[in-house]
């Protein structure tokens, strides 16, 4: 699963570092933080912002919205280091689009807390959607892109979607989020439920001769035929690769 302690301390990192930059005074930090986030309607206990500061906990959603629009940076940069940092222009906080650089459609969108779920859980997922237990995981993070209701998290495991040469990449550990709800199209990264497993794989999906298949990013995992049975699971919208 994900190290929580290590995302704790990186976010913690690039707080101070855009507090540094925002010219915001290193003794009395916390009181600071709190003074602004009040005067922009986000109330948070001088605790719990010490909590950020220490490296112990992760800002809320909401919170974490405040924060990038004071201090002029973009969520995905202060919540996982995902680079450019500052926030400029047309680069508000929920104009963000997904990471693979596709937009996500706008009927049912919203930015918050998805679970971080197992792969057997994601092929499940195919078909249970509403039947999913939110106890079922004690994992969950922000996403940082527009995201539907029904959305999740996976932690990549195994080389297949790892790029040997230049382009994207998700090596193992990688984050992807995923939206079951999201149109998917020749091209995208999608997860999938093939047959005999009830497990989901994570593939790029391809077409040839009117033909569709779930082709892995390594060119030494093979190409994988749809059918019938195969269950396409959602489209992996975003990614991150905790430092």
């Amino acid at each position: 699963m994900v190290d929580k302690n290590a995302l704790r301390a990186a976010f913690s990192e690039r707080l101070h570092e855009a507090l540094d930059d925002a010219g915001v005074r290193s003794r009395g930090r916390g009181v600071d933080i709190h003074r602004q986030l009040k005067s922009l309607g986000v109330d948070k206990t001088t605790q719990a912002i010490s909590k950020w500061l220490n490296g112990e906990a992760i800002a809320e959603a909401d919170t974490m919205s405040a924060l990038c629009s004071w201090l002029k940076v973009r969520r995905e940069w202060l919540e996982y280091g995902v680079l450019p940092k500052e926030l400029t222009g047309e680069n508000n906080v929920r104009q963000l689009i997904a990471g693979d650089g596709s937009n996500v459609r706008e009927v049912n969108q919203r930015f918050g807390k998805v679970p971080v779920i197992s792969w057997v859980q994601a092929g499940a997922w195919c078909e249970a959607i509403s039947n999913f237990d939110s106890h079922d995981t004690d994992s969950w993070l922000s996403c940082p892109v527009p995201i539907s209701s029904q959305g999740y998290a996976l932690k990549v495991l195994g080389d297949s979607m790892t790029n040997p040469g230049p382009g994207r990449t998700y090596p193992t550990g990688c984050i992807i989020f995923v939206d079951p709800e999201a149109e998917t199209k020749t091209g995208d990264r999608v997860i999938a439920r093939v047959p005999r497993t009830n497990e989901a794989t994570f593939k790029v999906l391809v077409e040839d001769a009117g033909r569709q298949y779930l082709k892995p990013i390594n060119p030494q995992y093979p190409i994988i035929d749809i059918t019938e049975e195969t269950h396409i699971c959602g489209k992996v919208v975003g990614s991150f690769i905790p430092e």
